[in-house]
């Protein structure tokens, strides 16, 4: 870890608000894109993102300074997010424990070649539950299990919102992929 970054969380911890201030300057605008991934709503992403650096700031003497800083923050920023959405009351379908999944994935997302700006677009215009799971898992790198406990909810629940949540983002790139060409060719 930077000697610098070391410093201003020692800084932190004693309540130096321009440390404080110097934090916030070099992080908002990563944990604020975290935020408004999971919740959709820059609004309520902004909301959330103020909200991560109270518990940062109150929470920074836990800090153990084997762990990355920037991903400390990060998880934090994940949880608060997902407590906003909790507070929204998002409808999560909830799977009984013998539920059948649905085939396994299939080539159809490895097949489609996505930019990245596509699949954050796309993401915008998902259900809450399934933008929140598809957030998780490729955009925050949280694996299925993971994401279960910190919705949770059963981990068949989890794969299924996931399964559904990337068939949806697949339809509505492939939606606008094909009404720009056919918006080009008339």
């Amino acid at each position: 870890m930077e000697d610098s970054i070391r410093q201003l969380i020692n800084e932190c911890s004693r309540g130096n608000r321009q440390a404080q201030v110097a934090l916030y300057r070099m992080y908002a605008k990563r944990l604020y894109n975290v935020c408004l991934r999971i919740i959709g709503n820059p609004a309520d992403a902004e909301e959330a993102m103020q909200d991560t650096f109270l518990k940062v700031f109150t929470k920074i003497s836990q800090y153990h300074y084997e762990l990355s800083f920037e991903a400390w923050m990060k998880t934090i920023a994940v949880r608060t997010a997902i407590d906003h959405l909790r507070q929204m009351q998002p409808d999560w379908d909830e799977l009984p424990e013998n539920f059948a999944l649905a085939e396994e994935e299939t080539d159809d997302w490895e097949a489609v070649e996505l930019s990245v700006a596509a699949v954050k677009e796309g993401i915008k215009q998902l259900a809450t539950g399934f933008r929140v799971i598809l957030s998780l898992y490729l955009f925050e790198g949280y694996d299925m299990e993971e994401i279960s406990s910190i919705l949770h909810i059963q981990p068949a629940s989890a794969r299924s919102q996931y399964l559904r949540g990337k068939k949806k983002l697949l339809d509505i790139i492939e939606r606008k992929k094909h009404g720009s060409i056919e918006g080009f060719h008339r």
